[in-house]
């Protein structure tokens, strides 16, 4: 990748060092103000992932982040292009959505998705070049006929298998960062995200702003960039390759990038965190939350309490915080079979109360689909009547604090006279990346500098001082080179790997690496925790949901699993790491358990041909000691209705993907936190 381009006008003042995210070091740049052609009023300056931006991008980052706290602009996704209120595939005009349809306005916030293969998601099945086509021409009618802000999200089929973006084999991560076997595949889908911002124009020719929202929900594990088929330290790598090769080799300069990992931290902001790619690649702070409980207290303490933590993040860091995506989970239900008739108003006023979870910009909940699955009511149509929650929305189109299209004033979002300040020198060890494994004798080093002319930029090992020269690719833009590293290291050892760059003001960031293979398990074994060489290897390897932390105990005469939870602000969480193997041999799963006497439900989860299966056992006892549970006792998930009547056959236990370990708070139990063991789990 080549250089980005130098802001256009002002120098750069460097001024201090900082360490902005894992794996990554970089100085901030001094604020510059440049004065209007009467050399008498003061440009505003922000701090933004695009330095090169345009003027209506910068001016809609300057908009957002004064708007917080003065209203939130509601937005709902693909409103002009799903619906209940219209025939999707014959009336589509741009004009027509489920909203203005219920509550006479549009509104301020358009949602879009390349889709699949990156050419949008247009209803049916269009050919990839008209399905762009028609995407192109609802954003443009939306912006120009319309007036409002866009977000694009990227819903990515599986560049390893083929498979949608649900399916999470194939380690996709690692294959399509660079030096992976399927980086030209993801390059192009890149490519055209790049196409769809350089053609869909305002009416005066300029490329229009959108706040793109790529890997979306990955603190979750339900698509392959989620946190059971990640490291933290790879995800962030994806996600600046992503920003990089936009801006700085396909000059999409009307981006602004949002960092939305899902929901659920309880307001704890390191867990939220873990994945964040730094300052220089995220504009807009969100999350993604979907209400199971019909807005209960403990759910709306929790929202609040997530939105006031990023709204805190951003404002300490010059950023935007928002409600990237809600709704009620698995879509609104026909008429008589919701639970809460008030649930727009009532999110939003336990929101609007808060004066920080107040401060979220905009707030969008998903897709109109038609009457199978729906997110937002609708007015009566010709087939169906009025959904009974849309005097609801209503009322949230009355509240003066909820912006939709017709009081957004569209010169002060894309008019604004705004500075984007240069960033400093800023370097990042792209592989292997912070936490790897590496198992091979040698392996190739890759740093990508920005900003910044160096010297020299070379390596180091542990406490070797040898210094081991990169040299620059100009083809790729990466600093690279080979580091021998010798069979005989490879002993399940963790080093560090150190990299400088002779930047004047030297660079310095350095990566955990751990030399060699993990110790084989068994056959049928899922985790007996003696191959961690620490806890920071222990939580590479699994994925939380929600918040917990786990570390290595001392239980079992070996080490355990020791798993420390919190419902102060959840009603669940858990961990999960991916399973291979084949055990259509074994009649059941046994595991070493030592409860804490809470009650709570403990739930084994094993996804089993594509079915996920669970077993309970109890934490009624505090005496450590084995379960066995036969395969023939294991059900469904409660939530998957669909596959109620299945049972686990020989045929699912081929056919294994993901082990997942929760604990569910028990309604009136008074233990809100607690401590449990685990240890030896396997098929027996």
């Amino acid at each position: 990748m080549r250089k980005r381009s130098p802001a256009r006008r002002g120098t750069v003042a460097v001024v201090v060092a900082a360490l902005l995210g894992a794996g990554a070091v970089g100085a901030s740049a001094a604020p510059a103000e440049a004065e209007f052609a009467d050399g008498k009023a003061k440009r505003e300056t922000v701090r933004i992932s695009d330095p090169d931006a345009t003027p209506e991008t910068r001016s809609l980052y300057s908009y957002l982040r004064e708007q917080q706290g003065k209203g939130v602009l509601f937005g709902h996704q693909q409103t002009t292009e799903f619906g209940v209120t219209w025939d999707e595939f014959t009336e589509t005009d741009g004009l027509k959505s489920d909203v203005k349809a219920g509550v006479g306005d549009h509104p301020a916030m358009f949602g879009w998705d390349t889709g699949h293969l990156g050419y949008g998601s247009s209803p049916g099945d269009p050919a990839p070049e008209e399905n762009f086509q028609a995407t192109v021409k609802l954003i443009e009618t939306a912006h120009n006929e319309i007036g409002g802000v866009h977000t694009l999200a990227s819903h990515m089929d599986n560049f390893v298998t083929g498979g949608s973006f649900y399916d999470t084999n194939g380690d996709v991560v690692t294959r399509i960062l660079p030096g992976g076997d399927h980086n030209a595949q993801f390059n192009a889908y890149l490519d055209r995200v790049a196409r769809l911002a350089h053609e869909a124009d305002d009416v005066n020719g300029n490329p229009i702003p959108m706040i793109y929202r790529p890997f979306h929900e990955n603190s979750g594990s339900w698509f392959w960039w989620g946190a059971a088929h990640a490291s933290p330290a790879k995800y962030v790598e994806l996600f600046r390759y992503t920003v990089e090769y936009l801006r700085d080799v396909k000059d999409v300069h009307n981006f602004l990038y949002a960092y939305s990992p899902g929901g659920g931290y309880g307001g704890v902001d390191d867990v939220y965190m873990r994945t964040y790619p730094g300052d220089n690649y995220i504009d807009v702070f969100g999350i993604d939350s979907y209400d199971g409980s019909n807005g209960s207290q403990q759910f709306l303490d929790g929202i609040v309490a997530d939105l006031g933590m990023i709204a805190r993040i951003a404002a300490e860091k010059g950023k935007v915080s928002a409600f990237t995506e809600y709704g009620i989970s698995g879509a609104l239900k026909p008429n008589g079979q919701n639970g809460n008739l008030s649930w727009f108003t009532t999110m939003f006023n336990a929101i609007k109360a808060d004066p920080w979870a107040s401060r979220s910009a905009f707030m969008l909940t998903w897709v109109n689909f038609g009457t199978e699955q729906f997110f937002l009511p609708y007015p009566a149509t010709a087939t169906e009547p009025e959904h009974e929650l849309l005097p609801d929305l209503k009322r949230l189109h009355a509240d003066p604090f909820a912006v939709f299209s017709q009081a957004l004033d569209l010169g002060n979002v894309y008019g604004r006279k705004v500075r984007a300040e240069a960033h400093g020198p800023f370097m990042h060890i792209v592989s292997p990346t912070d936490g790897e494994r590496v198992v091979t004798p040698t392996t190739t080093v890759r740093v990508r500098l920005l900003d910044a002319k160096a010297k020299s930029v070379y390596f180091t090992v542990g406490d070797d001082p040898a210094r081991h020269r990169l040299t620059l690719d100009r083809r790729s833009g990466y600093y690279t080179g080979t580091w021998d590293i010798g069979a005989e290291n490879l002993t399940n050892k963790v080093t560090q790997l150190k990299v400088t760059a002779s930047t004047g003001e030297p660079l310095v960031v350095s990566n955990r690496v751990i030399l060699g293979a993990k110790p084989p398990l068994a056959p049928g074994v899922v985790d007996d925790f003696e191959g961690h060489v620490d806890d920071t290897a222990l939580a590479a390897e699994y994925s939380p949901y929600g918040t917990n932390t786990i570390s290595l105990a001392a239980e079992n005469g070996g080490k355990a699993l020791k798993f420390d939870y919190d419902f102060s602000f959840q009603t669940y969480t858990g961990i999960g790491k991916r399973v291979e193997g084949d055990w259509s041999a074994y009649s059941g799963l046994s595991v070493w358990l030592k409860g804490d006497g809470s009650n709570h439900k403990l739930v084994l989860q094993l996804n089993a041909g594509g079915v996920a299966y669970e077993a309970y056992p109890s934490l009624a006892g505090t005496t450590g000691g084995v379960v066995t549970i036969p395969f023939a006792d294991w059900r469904p998930a409660p939530w998957d209705t669909g596959n109620a009547h299945r049972r686990i056959t020989p045929e699912d236990l081929k056919n294994l993907s993901q082990f997942n370990i929760f604990i569910n708070q028990v309604e009136a139990n008074p233990v809100v936190s607690g401590t449990f063991y685990l240890d030896n789990i396997r098929a027996a």
